[in-house]
């Protein structure tokens, strides 16, 4: 009886929401004879939908149904951010996070977002759909496929050979932050702050890689490059390596840094040896860090562009939910954002935050 009970409360769910019962359902007696079951069973699979929000009404009265379910296959799914604190303080991910939020909540779908292995352990719903930001939600990831192996996952900013991912395009970063330096402040000296060049399919690398691609495109550029160790992107580490830099190629007039932190090892190596940004050296980041807009100048970088990111998310969720196969790799297009230190004042470009 108890996998009956089960199996007709989850019937009478999905004719909510595929739109068979839009307004209310049929009476107790009624419902006795469709499942040819005695009315107190009835009663307690209404129980369980009113527990699941599914419908409401009083004894005596007609049972309503939640017209937010109601021809709604979304409702109520269970969508899972795992992360960790320092991604989603970032702009990137927490504005991914926030817009794709308010589209998911439109079709009443709740989102939770988990930083830590005990919220995992504690987790007393079967996550619907799963999204690990970065790396930094693996052990959580498995974790969660022990205890739910048919949960779908989509990674974020994480190449994979496993599970569908979207992806920053990062050689388009690298190519548009070095195209900017060379085509539009017209250096022809560049440095580069490169970092973890040992994974092939990550983030930096293909922001190397993209530095790369319009280098050997254009012959005239003259390109150096020196590799921070991936545990000292917030040390002092960068600002040292400038020297390194200066020694390959002392005209260095511009550098492209990996990521905003390690543009500010080249802002502290200009103050120290007295050199003017942009006058005598421009500077250019990736990650649009709020950071950059407080020191001066201002910061120019490369900004991932949240808003495409979160709307891909949004359709792939929905599309995984119903049981759709996606695209394996997508890829989203970051965009420039110029401010004070690439380009003296009289030489700004206009261009919009919102797209290149």
């Amino acid at each position: 009886m108890a996998q009956e009970f089960i199996e007709i409360a989850g019937k009478i769910e999905a004719d909510i929401k595929n739109g068979t019962y839009t307004d209310t359902l049929p009476s107790i007696a009624v419902l006795s004879q469709i499942f040819n079951v005695c009315p107190a069973t009835v009663k307690r699979i209404l129980s369980v939908l009113r527990n699941k929000d599914l419908v409401s009404g009083e004894h005596g009265r007609c049972v309503r149904v939640n017209p937010k379910a109601a021809g709604n296959p979304y409702f109520h799914k269970n969508i899972v951010f795992l992360t960790d604190l320092f991604n989603i303080s970032t702009p990137f991910y927490s504005n991914t996070i926030d817009l794709l939020t308010k589209r998911l909540f439109e079709q009443y779908i709740s989102v939770h977002i988990f930083v830590s292995v005990n919220q995992v352990h504690e987790c007393t719903f079967e996550p619907d759909c799963v999204i690990v930001v970065n790396n930094s939600g693996q052990v959580m990831l498995d974790m969660i496929l022990q205890k739910f192996p048919d949960c779908k996952v989509i990674k974020l900013n994480q190449h994979s050979n496993r599970f569908p991912y979207i992806m920053t395009d990062g050689y388009s970063a690298g190519y548009k932050a070095v195209r900017h330096l060379a085509e539009d402040c017209g250096h022809t000296h560049i440095g580069m702050l490169a970092t973890q060049l040992q994974y092939p399919q990550a983030s930096f690398s293909m922001r190397y890689l993209g530095a790369m691609g319009y280098v050997k495109s254009h012959p005239e550029i003259k390109f150096s490059m020196v590799e921070v160790p991936e545990l000292e992107l917030e040390s002092q580490t960068p600002y040292r390596l400038m020297e390194k830099l200066f020694e390959k190629d002392p005209e260095i007039t511009a550098v492209f840094a990996a990521c905003d932190v390690m543009a500010m090892g080249v802002y502290g190596y200009a103050a120290e040896n007295n050199l003017r940004i942009p006058d005598d050296i421009a500077v250019i980041g990736i990650d649009n860090q709020g950071f950059g807009k407080s020191i001066f100048p201002p910061l120019t970088t490369i900004s991932e562009n949240a808003e495409d990111t979160a709307e891909k998310l949004y359709f792939n969720i929905r599309s995984l939910l119903m049981g759709k196969e996606i695209a394996k790799e997508s890829l989203t297009a970051p965009y420039l954002i110029v401010k004070g230190s690439t380009m003296k004042n009289s030489q700004k470009i206009t261009r919009p935050e919102g797209g290149f």
